[in-house]
């Protein structure tokens, strides 16, 4: 019965893991998404092709179609919370909603231009960017919409505000104009190209990003006062941009590309969407779930920031640890390193985890990556630093290894056999490489002050410092043990 219960408890863990990467989403339709947005974590709309208006419940698992009453396209969607939000679309099209999207209301906005995004502050106030230069503002949750002068008659793709009087514009030609009181007045700031720039995000009043033709990322540190071109790899139209601080972000564009950044862009990395079809919209909630949308109803979604975790599993013994009669391990934490197979043997990743009393460790590893050997490095408070005896790959993410059962699983067969298993050595309470004389002083001297607790010269874990370490750690420096690497 046991084993019955154990094998369902790890099934049901398998099944209920969640996914990594960028997983798809489906609502069912082919219409483009053009915008997509989530108020929390389960809560959140899409708008596209066709007057498409749709809502989730349950972080965009599933989709319920709700009415537009329109055949136009939707370009952009906004919420303040999970009932107040608007839509602005072709030909002047404004929609609002007080209670979720439950019902539309068409709002008046005096133009026939297409209106190409729309954001929000608070519930009261905000604006919407357009065709031919035209920027909109509300104070009264969209009741009514008045004009403002951009000074430009470019299309303005995008639009993004701060707080109440800070706030920036970004279009055709290379257009920025920013806007320190709210839109009474807007000027111009020099982006240095006279590319189409697509969409605005800032962190803060001073850091912000704007996405455009040809792979262009262009950054701020200063409110926009001068922008500066970030390395992006790719020369695709980089569609949508959304930080969720100074540091961490995520882009999306053309043939299913995604790009995340955790140093503020100085950095872009390319994250596999599984999606060839261009992205029109991203919306990060926080670093680690984010959405994407875009043509042919391609939605996805992360959880993991984007990012596939490489998962080891790993059985080891500590010698002072384990108790061969019981088959039984003392737990304790182990810092597990995956290096380069080749000199200098560069540390590509590192995890550390709690041993279980059999000497399991589960460990995720983000840098590492299929197909490409690593040494395994096994590093413990007071044990010999221990190297797998060769490099090992990751295939299909997943790498399983047994240091307990044979000597020559370690570098050297450096381990000593306890009872039908091998364990790594125990001593090296100074962590230098090797057991003698001056581990050995460490221990006597905290077996002399009657040290107790989480300490060094526990070489057998039972929390104090006594004869039974010192007898561990004579043995082992007698035989010089110490570290075997390449």
């Amino acid at each position: 019965m046991k084993i019955l219960i154990s094998l369902l408890i790890i099934l049901f863990s398998f099944s209920s893991a969640p996914a990594q990467g960028w997983y798809t989403l489906s609502n069912g339709l082919n219409n483009t998404v053009t915008e997509i947005y989530f108020v929390n974590e389960n809560t959140g709309w899409l708008c596209g092709s066709s007057g498409l208006v749709m809502k989730s419940t349950n972080g965009g698992t599933n989709w319920t179609q709700q009415t537009s009453n329109t055949f136009a396209t939707l370009w952009a969607v906004f919420f303040t919370d999970e009932n107040n939000g608007w839509i602005s679309g072709g030909n002047g099209l404004i929609l609002s909603t007080s209670n979720g999207g439950a019902n539309w209301t068409l709002q008046s906005s005096g133009t026939f231009s297409d209106l190409w995004y729309v954001h929000f502050i608070n519930t009261s106030t905000g604006w919407i960017s357009g065709s031919n230069g035209e920027i909109f503002k509300s104070t009264n949750g969209g009741a009514n919409w008045t004009l403002q002068s951009s000074g430009t008659a470019q299309v303005l793709y995008s639009v993004f505000f701060i707080n109440e009087l800070t706030g920036w514009v970004t279009g055709n030609g290379g257009v920025i104009r920013k806007t320190t009181n709210g839109g009474t007045n807007w000027f111009s700031q020099s982006s240095g190209t006279s590319a189409l720039l697509h969409c605005v995000n800032f962190a803060d009043p001073a850091n912000g990003w704007i996405t455009g033709f040809n792979g262009i990322i262009l950054s701020t540190t200063n409110g926009g006062a001068n922008w500066s071109f970030q390395n992006t790899g790719t020369g695709v139209f980089i569609r949508s941009i959304d930080f969720v601080n100074s540091s961490t972000g995520f882009a999306a564009g053309d043939n299913g590309t995604i790009l995340a950044t955790t140093n503020g862009g100085i950095n872009w990395l390319m994250q596999n969407s599984n999606a060839s079809s261009h992205f029109y919209s991203l919306m990060s909630l926080n670093s680690s779930t984010a959405w994407a949308s875009g043509e042919n109803g391609t939605i996805r979604k992360t959880t993991t920031g984007g990012i596939v975790f490489r998962h080891l599993d790993l059985n080891m013994l500590i010698e002072g640890f384990y108790n061969e009669s019981e088959n039984n391990m003392t737990a304790d934490t182990i810092s597990v390193f995956l290096r380069n197979s080749s000199s200098p043997y560069e540390i590509i990743d590192s995890g550390k985890s709690l041993t279980d009393s059999l000497g399991n460790i589960s460990l995720l590893f983000s840098n590492a990556v299929n197909n490409v050997n690593y040494y395994i490095t096994l590093n413990h408070r007071n044990s010999i630093e221990t190297w797998s005896s060769i490099a090992l790959m990751f295939i299909s993410d997943e790498l399983d290894y047994d240091f307990s059962a044979s000597a020559s699983n370690a570098y050297g067969s450096n381990m000593t056999l306890k009872g039908t298993r091998w364990a790594i050595y125990s001593g090296d309470v100074n962590q230098d490489g090797t057991t003698d004389l001056a581990d050995l002083t460490v221990i006597d001297n905290d077996a002399g002050n009657f040290l107790t607790g989480y300490i060094s010269s526990d070489v057998n874990g039972d929390g104090l410092a006594d004869i039974s370490d010192l007898g561990i750690t004579d043995n082992n420096s007698y035989n010089f043990v110490g570290a075997v690497l390449p």
